[in-house]
This record gives C-alpha cells, structure tokens and sequence, in this order.
C-alpha cells in the first residue's frame, strides 16, 4: 500500500524558511529558540487493538552570525523526542529521538532569492544501544523567492539516505492577501491565520512531524517480531487543528493550540510493516524567541 505521506514528508523544510527573510540591517549575531511540548491522547494501533498515546517534545537553538552582506552563517542544536505508551509485545518503539547539531548557511542571490543549505548531523534512534549506526546526517537545500512584501514562494529538498524516500522534493508559498489574512504554507505547520490585533493571531491548519531512526538490536525480539531487529524506521504524522498565537514582545511569542491526530504511520519499509493509528485528541504548548 502506497504511503500517504510521499509525496509531502519532504516538504516539512519549509517550515526553516520562514527565518530566512530578514531586513538588510540585521544584527551581526542573532539567536533563535524554539520549543513546543505536546500530549496526544490514545489511538488505536491498527491490526493490534491496543491504545497508545503520545507525549512529545522538541527544542532547537540557533545563532546566526552575519558573515558579508550577503552571507549568514547558522549553528546550532536540535533535541527531538516522541514517547509512546505502548506496552510490551506490542511491535510500536516506545522512544523515538534525535539529539543532534544544525550547520548551515543563508545565502542571499540578488535582490529576490533567498539560498539555505543545512546539515543536521546527529544521533536518530530510539537510543536503546545508541552505537555509530545510529548516526544520520539528513541534508536540507532551499531557495525563497520573494515575489513581493506580500507573496513569496519557496522551493527546496530533503535528503536523507536512510529513509525510504531518499530525495524528497519541496514547494511553498506565504500570501498576505489582505490586511488581516496570510494564507501561509509552509509546512511543517501550513496555516490559514488571521490577525485579530497586534498582538494575538487565530489560525487553523495542519501539523507534520516525524524522522527516520535505527530501533535497537533486540526490538523485535522483545516485541515478538524478531525481523524488526536493528531496523529503520520512518515515523510520520499529520495533525489537524486550530490555534493562538500571543506576541508577549516583539521578539517572544507564545501559542497553544488543539486537534486531532488525523495518522501517525510507523512505517519499517524495509521489513515491509507498517504500524498505524488515527483519530486521537491532542494538545500543544510553544514558545518562539528570537533575538
């Protein structure tokens, strides 16, 4: 069965862009956090009948250094985790996790286009035996053409030589078309947002999340399965939901926002499993600085 997801996993670098237009006076040095913190209630892993619910977190720091006029320099870190209560037996990780740096560039080519290239090597696994075939280092390049203050389009691949789908191609826009309403999409997060002041912003929309990591040596053996062993897995879900965003200062926003979890695929290709499960409640808190 075809997976839903292929032709949209690779579309989740869009979403970096959206720090990559900045005004031509920008500060030589620039940090960037963002985290968020979400629960999504219990699911039903299909072909098992067992519920499983889900806590996730991610949390990426970023300093950019303004090298020329042109060029910006970006390194950084990212902690990502996904913890699934799911109970032994059952063929579903109950950790999936990536700890790893962000080295990169932004590269300014004439007036209308905007280049990021961007590695992030690091650990992707469930971390049971965390070894050197946990290590990945999936690639990012990126172009945003600025049509005008008010409609830029984006462009871009995703490379990542363990997953199923090494090279996944990417395309975007962000549309302001009118004083209140940005149609912006620009996955992982594409939005249809409304300004309500200054200050807060409503937005309804979708969620992508996922990565691909090696599980440990004995994961399928434990869980009865023992062909899943030292497996890659490509984890991918998509959420549907409605949201505010706080603009506390200019530089610090915080949102909260509620759905469903509309699919969530643990998808072992090359064992040809996929475990699956849809139609969860789910909540989620962020935070965005920059400075």
């Amino acid at each position: 069965m075809m997976n839903p997801l292929r032709t949209i996993t690779g579309v989740i670098l869009v979403g970096m862009l959206a720090s990559v237009t900045r005004a031509e006076n920008s500060t030589r040095i620039s940090e960037e956090l963002n985290a968020d913190y979400s629960y999504a209630g219990k699911a039903t892993v299909n072909g098992t009948g067992v519920k499983v619910d889900e806590h996730s977190a991610d949390v990426k720091f970023v300093v950019s250094s303004q090298v020329t006029r042109d060029l910006l320099l970006r390194v950084g870190a990212e902690w990502q985790r996904f913890s699934f209560g799911v109970p032994a037996g059952v063929p579903v990780p109950s950790t999936l996790q990536q700890v790893s740096a962000v080295i990169g560039c932004d590269y300014q080519a004439g007036s209308q286009w905007i280049v990021r290239a961007e590695l992030q090597p690091g650990i992707y696994s469930d971390f049971a035996d965390v070894t050197g075939t946990d290590v990945d280092a999936p690639f990012i390049l990126a172009g945003v053409y600025l049509a005008n203050p008010d409609l830029q389009w984006m462009f871009g691949l995703r490379v990542d030589a363990r997953s199923q789908y090494p090279v996944m191609p990417a395309v975007g826009v962000r549309w302001k078309f009118s004083d209140a309403w940005t149609l912006n999409f620009m996955l992982p997060k594409p939005r249809l947002e409304y300004d309500l002041n200054d200050r807060v912003q409503l937005y309804v929309g979708a969620g992508l999340a996922g990565g691909t990591y090696r599980v440990g040596d004995r994961f399928g053996t434990d869980n009865g399965l023992a062909k899943l062993d030292h497996q890659i897995v490509d984890y991918q879900e998509i959420r549907i939901g409605a949201g505010c965003t706080w603009k506390i200062t200019p530089t610090i926003q915080l949102e909260a926002e509620a759905g469903t979890l509309a699919y969530r695929d643990f998808n072992f290709f090359k064992a040809d499993i996929h475990e699956r499960s849809h139609g969860a409640l789910y909540g989620q808190l962020a935070c965005h600085a920059h400075f």
